[in-house]
Protein backbone atom coordinates (compact mmCIF):
# COMPACT_ATOMS: atom_id res chain seq x y z
CA UNK A 1 0.00 0.00 0.00
CA UNK A 2 1.24 3.30 -0.89
CA UNK A 3 0.86 6.33 0.98
CA UNK A 4 0.05 9.82 -0.04
CA UNK A 5 1.79 12.74 0.69
CA UNK A 6 -1.87 14.47 2.53
CA UNK A 7 -2.44 10.93 4.42
CA UNK A 8 0.96 11.15 6.81
CA UNK A 9 0.45 15.28 7.01
CA UNK A 10 -3.04 14.80 8.28
CA UNK A 11 -1.64 11.97 10.84
CA UNK A 12 1.56 14.07 11.68
CA UNK A 13 -0.83 17.44 12.39
CA UNK A 14 -3.53 14.86 14.87
CA UNK A 15 0.00 13.98 16.81
CA UNK A 16 1.23 17.66 16.91
CA UNK A 17 -2.18 19.23 17.70
CA UNK A 18 -2.77 16.42 20.92
CA UNK A 19 0.52 17.07 21.82
CA UNK A 20 0.04 21.02 22.01
CA UNK A 21 -3.56 20.10 23.74
CA UNK A 22 -1.85 17.73 26.12
CA UNK A 23 1.01 20.43 26.97
CA UNK A 24 -2.35 23.02 27.34
CA UNK A 25 -3.83 20.99 30.22
CA UNK A 26 -0.48 20.15 32.03
CA UNK A 27 -0.07 24.47 32.20
CA UNK A 28 -3.46 24.97 33.25
CA UNK A 29 -3.65 22.15 35.75
CA UNK A 30 -0.05 23.78 36.77
CA UNK A 31 -1.73 27.19 37.16
CA UNK A 32 -4.56 26.06 39.20
CA UNK A 33 -2.13 24.04 41.68
CA UNK A 34 -0.13 26.55 41.98
CA UNK A 35 -2.88 29.35 42.70
CA UNK A 36 -4.20 26.75 45.23
CA UNK A 37 -0.75 26.63 47.35
CA UNK A 38 -0.73 30.20 47.15
CA UNK A 39 -4.16 30.84 48.66
CA UNK A 40 -3.30 28.42 51.73
CA UNK A 41 -0.18 30.55 51.97
CA UNK A 42 -2.16 33.71 52.17
CA UNK A 43 -5.09 31.78 54.42
CA UNK A 44 -2.11 30.93 56.85
CA UNK A 45 -0.99 34.45 57.22
CA UNK A 46 -4.39 35.60 58.16
CA UNK A 47 -5.09 32.75 60.61
CA UNK A 48 -1.13 33.72 61.97
CA UNK A 49 -2.45 37.00 62.38
CA UNK A 50 -5.61 36.68 64.08
CA UNK A 51 -3.73 34.83 66.72
CA UNK A 52 -0.80 36.77 67.38
CA UNK A 53 -3.17 39.11 67.93
CA UNK A 54 -4.98 37.42 70.26
CA UNK A 55 -1.75 36.73 72.03
CA UNK A 56 -1.09 40.33 72.57
CA UNK A 57 -4.45 41.20 73.56
CA UNK A 58 -4.35 38.27 76.27
CA UNK A 59 -0.89 39.49 77.40
CA UNK A 60 -2.61 43.43 77.67
CA UNK A 61 -5.74 42.00 79.50
CA UNK A 62 -3.47 39.95 82.25
CA UNK A 63 -1.27 43.23 82.70
CA UNK A 64 -2.11 46.19 84.92
CA UNK A 65 -2.11 48.54 82.33
CA UNK A 66 0.00 49.54 78.97
CA UNK A 67 -0.01 50.33 75.51
CA UNK A 68 1.49 49.00 72.51
CA UNK A 69 1.10 49.23 68.67
CA UNK A 70 0.85 45.82 67.17
CA UNK A 71 2.18 45.48 63.84
CA UNK A 72 1.69 41.84 61.64
CA UNK A 73 1.74 41.59 57.87
CA UNK A 74 -1.32 40.23 56.43
CA UNK A 75 -1.79 39.50 52.94
CA UNK A 76 -1.43 41.88 49.70
CA UNK A 77 -5.00 43.45 49.33
CA UNK A 78 -5.99 43.67 52.56
CA UNK A 79 -6.42 46.95 53.66
CA UNK A 80 -7.63 47.20 56.86
CA UNK A 81 -8.30 45.72 60.31
CA UNK A 82 -11.58 46.90 61.39
CA UNK A 83 -13.69 46.45 65.05
CA UNK A 84 -17.13 46.31 65.20
CA UNK A 85 -20.18 46.23 67.03
CA UNK A 86 -23.11 45.44 64.89
CA UNK A 87 -26.12 45.56 67.53
CA UNK A 88 -24.33 49.32 69.15
CA UNK A 89 -27.08 52.03 68.28
CA UNK A 90 -24.19 54.10 67.08
CA UNK A 91 -23.17 51.33 64.38
CA UNK A 92 -22.96 52.86 60.45
CA UNK A 93 -23.66 50.82 57.60
CA UNK A 94 -20.69 50.97 55.27
CA UNK A 95 -20.70 49.40 51.90
CA UNK A 96 -17.48 47.50 52.73
CA UNK A 97 -18.84 46.02 55.89
CA UNK A 98 -21.94 45.60 54.71
CA UNK A 99 -21.24 41.92 53.40
CA UNK A 100 -19.93 40.91 57.19
CA UNK A 101 -23.28 41.88 59.10
CA UNK A 102 -24.08 38.15 59.07
CA UNK A 103 -21.31 37.91 61.48
CA UNK A 104 -23.20 39.24 64.47
CA UNK A 105 -20.64 36.88 66.72
CA UNK A 106 -17.54 38.34 65.37
CA UNK A 107 -15.95 41.69 66.71
CA UNK A 108 -13.03 42.05 64.43
CA UNK A 109 -12.77 42.07 60.40
CA UNK A 110 -10.70 42.74 56.95
CA UNK A 111 -11.14 45.06 54.51
CA UNK A 112 -11.87 44.24 51.74
CA UNK A 113 -14.04 40.51 52.21
CA UNK A 114 -12.90 38.98 49.03
CA UNK A 115 -9.43 39.24 49.72
CA UNK A 116 -9.42 37.88 53.58
CA UNK A 117 -10.57 34.59 51.98
CA UNK A 118 -12.23 31.93 54.86
CA UNK A 119 -11.08 33.86 57.53
CA UNK A 120 -12.08 37.37 57.39
CA UNK A 121 -13.63 37.63 60.82
CA UNK A 122 -13.42 36.99 64.03
CA UNK A 123 -14.16 37.23 67.78
CA UNK A 124 -11.26 38.58 69.68
CA UNK A 125 -11.47 37.78 73.80
CA UNK A 126 -10.72 40.51 75.52
CA UNK A 127 -11.66 43.52 73.36
CA UNK A 128 -14.03 46.20 74.96
CA UNK A 129 -15.61 46.98 71.73
CA UNK A 130 -18.30 49.26 73.69
CA UNK A 131 -14.85 51.89 73.90
CA UNK A 132 -13.36 50.88 70.73
CA UNK A 133 -16.09 51.83 68.70
CA UNK A 134 -17.77 54.70 71.08
CA UNK A 135 -16.70 57.00 68.64
CA UNK A 136 -16.91 55.42 64.95
CA UNK A 137 -18.53 52.31 64.28
CA UNK A 138 -17.21 50.27 62.66
CA UNK A 139 -13.86 51.48 63.66
CA UNK A 140 -10.59 50.95 60.61
CA UNK A 141 -7.26 50.50 60.91
CA UNK A 142 -4.82 50.71 58.00
CA UNK A 143 -2.63 47.40 58.37
CA UNK A 144 0.28 49.80 57.59
CA UNK A 145 -0.30 51.61 60.82
CA UNK A 146 -0.44 48.81 63.10
CA UNK A 147 -3.00 48.68 65.61
CA UNK A 148 -2.42 50.29 69.32
CA UNK A 149 -4.01 47.90 72.11
CA UNK A 150 -4.75 50.02 75.04
CA UNK A 151 -5.59 49.00 79.28
CA UNK A 152 -5.91 51.76 81.48
CA UNK A 153 -5.44 50.89 85.07
CA UNK A 154 -9.30 50.67 86.55
CA UNK A 155 -10.67 48.76 82.88
CA UNK A 156 -10.90 45.46 83.17
CA UNK A 157 -10.90 45.19 79.13
CA UNK A 158 -8.83 45.90 76.60
CA UNK A 159 -9.60 48.92 73.87
CA UNK A 160 -7.61 49.27 70.28
CA UNK A 161 -7.13 52.79 68.92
Amino acid sequence: MVRKRGQQMMGMSFGMIFAIFLIVIFFVIAFIAVKAFLDIGKTAQIGFFYERFQEEMDDAWAGQSGENTFKKKLPGGIKKVCFADFNALNYKEDSEVAEYEIYEEANTFLIPFSKSLSLGYKYINHLDINKTTFLENPYCVDVVDGIRIKKDFYSRLVSVS
